[in-house]
């Protein structure tokens, strides 16, 4: 979805989702996304290239950053330094440089701004650091909205880590924050009419997400789990328990405070992988500051701890690196959407619509106007409670709808609304109910079913194709007569569309 904004504004249409509407932000990742469609537009070369670039360059430079903050901040030996950096060189960051998600960039921005802070702890707060500190805060915020949040949290870290000087830290963070951040929240109103990314408003709805703080929980303790034990060194001393305590009150509550959103297309926890790179070095550091007492307190002890100890490091590293690569093996494709949006993209002239469930790849691919069915992308649906109507499906008449039905996933009220178009009381779920919209919808404006993708039963992408007009036979042809790949797993999916029934009920 992202690159589909980038794109329009490297073609010089602004910052749209559809080209020639009003200016829309679904993409949640406001400096990545500009950054990206600025680099294509000024070197000729595709949003996709781009991003993988800026990916790969902020993985590699965060690698740096984590190598030297652990020598220069901590005295860390050269072996613990270029442990960690590697751990976080071949970590988890490649999930991300091969999907295109600004975890990678996000994380580093928060290395650095993190890096200044401990700085200001270790050295003392002088006004250029705490300069270099809010501006580099504000730039976290500007990447993702929770940037904020990360950057507030962060100067409560360092407020408390430092002994003086903590009114030049609340004085600059203020007026960066206040000066830079008004006039950009100004230019947004003004630009696109909102203070916040369209999902912000659709994800926010529903009140406290308590269970997503177990979800998070969880991504923060997966993703550090080879060296959470280290977080024991803090508990040795006074000194080591305040280096703990303020790397707690920035982690502790941003894995919090995803109560107050979804967390859908969480994909590999990119959400919470931000705090990663700043937790290695925060965990680094206690590592290093405890072989440093041993070295003053013990120095007969410490030729012969060294080599035992290093080679515990080592094991531990390799470990880790093994760990974090098999962490998250679960597949993810999207080939199938990604092709067919290709062989769609010849169409994309005439100003052909499709409404659909999968709003990345295939408008992205085909460059068609899209109505994104779960609002991420869509004004007017994240404000109506994440529901479509009728009559705004008639403002565009789309050509093709499609959607996706969870079967196994659901209730039977909702999988009879998602794939008869039944509705009832019970059905609560809105992407359900859009689902039986989209259903009803073609049946009504008689609209010709062209597949039902599956991978199994009760699990379908679902494409109806508008017909008697020009192009309905080619682009049913598109859609029915060539292979079909299922999200996600990359299967090769069946058309049920002629199946019987399946003879035992799908889990629900």
């Amino acid at each position: 979805m992202l690159l589909r904004y980038s794109q329009h504004l490297a073609q010089d249409h602004g910052i749209v989702w559809n080209v020639g509407e009003h200016p829309v932000e679904g993409a949640t990742d406001f400096l990545f996304m500009v950054l990206i469609g600025l680099g294509s537009r000024w070197t000729n070369v595709d949003v996709k290239t781009v991003a993988a670039a800026l990916l790969f360059v902020s993985q590699v430079v965060s690698v740096v950053v984590m190598y030297a903050g652990l020598r220069h901040l901590y005295r860390a030996p050269m072996l613990l330094a270029a442990g960690f950096a590697a751990t976080l060189g071949f970590g988890l960051g490649y999930h991300f440089v091969n999907t295109g998600f600004s975890a990678p960039f996000y994380a580093l921005f928060s290395l650095l701004t993190w890096y200044v802070g401990m700085m200001c702890v270790r050295d003392g707060v002088t006004w250029k650091r705490a300069a270099w500190f809010a501006a580099l805060g504000f730039i976290t915020g500007l990447i993702r909205p929770d940037g904020v949040i990360l950057a507030g949290l962060m100067l409560c870290s360092t407020l408390y880590g430092v002994q003086a000087m903590r009114l030049r830290l609340i004085v600059s963070f203020a007026a960066v924050f206040a000066v830079c951040g008004g006039m950009y929240f100004a230019w947004r109103l003004h630009y696109f009419g909102l203070p916040l990314p369209v999902p912000f408003y659709l994800k926010h709805s529903g009140g406290i997400r308590w269970a997503n703080l177990k979800l998070s929980a969880r991504s923060m303790v997966e993703m550090l789990l080879p060296f959470l034990p280290l977080a024991g060194l803090g508990l040795r001393s006074r000194s080591a328990m305040r280096q703990l305590t303020i790397w707690l009150i920035t982690v502790a509550p941003f894995t919090a405070v995803w109560i107050l959103i979804a967390l859908e297309n969480n994909h590999f926890s990119r959400f919470q992988y931000v705090m990663v790179p700043l937790s290695l070095l925060s965990l680094g550091g206690l590592t290093a500051a405890w072989w440093r007492e041993i070295e003053n307190t013990r120095p007969r002890d410490v030729d012969t701890l060294k080599r035992p100890l290093a080679a515990v490091m080592v094991l531990l590293f390799v470990f880790a690196i093994i760990y974090n690569m098999h962490l998250y093996l679960k597949p993810f494709s999207n080939v199938g959407a990604q092709e067919l949006g290709s062989r769609l993209q010849p169409y994309a002239a005439k100003n052909y619509t499709m409404a659909v469930t999968e709003a990345g790849d295939l408008p992205f691919y085909s460059e068609w106007r899209a109505i994104d069915e779960i609002g991420l992308n869509d004004p007017f649906i994240a404000r109506n409670h994440g529901l479509m109507t009728e009559a705004y499906l008639d403002r565009y008449q789309p050509e093709i709808l499609m959607y996706s039905v969870w079967g196994p996933h659901r209730n039977v009220a909702d999988l009879k609304a998602q794939i008869d178009g039944v509705v009832s009381p019970a059905v609560t779920n809105n992407l359900s109910l859009n689902d039986a919209l989209l259903h009803n919808y073609a049946i009504r404006h008689g609209y010709v079913l062209a597949a039902i993708w599956g991978g199994t039963y009760c699990d379908y992408h679902v494409y109806w194709v508008k017909r008697d007009f020009a192009d309905s036979d080619a682009i049913v042809a598109a859609i029915r007569d060539h292979p079909y790949y299922m999200q996600e797993t990359g299967q090769l999916a069946y058309d049920f569309r002629n199946a019987p029934a399946p003879s035992i009920p799908c889990m629900i």
